[in-house]
């Protein structure tokens, strides 16, 4: 059962880690005048997939870090 908490507490984490991060970044660049949502949202639209992929690809890297099997001890 502790493995499925885990689990459930990472995906939940992960989630609101990529949501709320990826809302501040886009924020933070309308704010700085980077583009502007009057515009169309082509900028925001890049964020989203330029975020996706840097949280997605340390996802699969943290993923394949913890679940790479044990070497036995000699």
């Amino acid at each position: 059962m502790t493995g499925n908490l885990q689990a459930i507490g990472f995906m939940l984490t992960w989630v609101l880690g990529w949501g709320i991060g990826g809302s501040l970044i886009d924020a933070g660049l309308i704010n700085a005048g980077v583009y502007s949502l009057e515009g169309g949202q082509l900028g925001t639209a890049a964020t989203f997939s330029l975020w996706s992929l840097l949280w997605g690809g340390g996802g699969v890297w943290l993923y394949r870090r913890w679940t790479q099997p044990v070497p036995p001890d000699r």
